[in-house]
């Protein structure tokens, strides 16, 4: 008798490419151009859209204000912050693998629909996918839980035999908001405090396996 693998839906940002300098250095260069201040560290600003995060840089501005910022932030990540990235060490052997043993593998992010494609390309890792979902400028709502929605729909998934994987508190809770089970890919920027609310916490990419093995019967 065959056992049924769950379906894999991996973060991008942070769980398969550490994009973290090209993020970070786009967004010193916009809260220099602009006058802001953020303070404490700006790792925080690693892996929530950005839709949320032009809203703390901007408490008091307009919807219009807050668009241009985005739009001047995405407008440098375009031009050089995407190429400042790397595929984390391990994951390409964890992809193959699992792969290998039959696992169906999915991509959801909230990083824009072209930006990950054309990171994902660039790292050969496209085609490992049977789908990558991520934000598009027309969609009515940039939360990761309805984009996670929308692909367990259109994939014809079911939500209790499938897994996020992911490194920040945004995807645990678009997982458990669709009835998920999720791994926190503990090598990525998520905070101790934030992997743990996660069902299982993975050290290092190979320990996604041996999680999995665990967890399916």
């Amino acid at each position: 008798m065959s056992i049924e693998l769950p379906a894999l839906i991996f973060d991008l940002d942070g769980t398969i490419i550490d994009s973290k300098p090209g993020i970070l250095g786009c967004l010193r260069k916009l809260l220099d151009a602009h006058g802001l201040a953020a303070s404490g560290p700006l790792d925080r600003f690693v892996g929530p859209p950005v839709e949320d995060w032009v809203i703390e840089l901007l408490p008091d501005g307009s919807e219009e204000a807050r668009a241009a910022l985005a739009r001047d932030y995405r407008s440098c990540y375009d031009r050089e912050g995407w190429m400042n990235s790397a595929v984390f060490e391990g994951v390409p052997d964890l992809l193959g693998e699992l792969r290998k043993k039959g696992f169906s593998l999915y991509v959801c992010t909230s990083k824009r629909h072209h930006f990950a494609i054309r990171m994902l390309d660039a790292c050969k890792l496209t085609n490992v996918f049977i789908a990558i979902y991520a934000d598009k400028a027309e969609y009515a709502s940039h939360s990761k839980a309805d984009l996670l929605a929308m692909l367990i729909r259109e994939s014809g998934l079911q939500a209790n035999s499938a897994w996020m994987i992911g490194d920040r508190i945004f995807d645990f809770e678009a997982a458990r908001a669709n009835g998920l089970r999720c791994i926190a890919a503990g090598w990525g920027y998520g905070p101790e405090e934030e992997c743990l609310r996660a069902d299982a916490v993975a050290v290092t990419p190979s320990d996604v396996l041996a999680l999995l093995s665990r967890q399916t019967p």
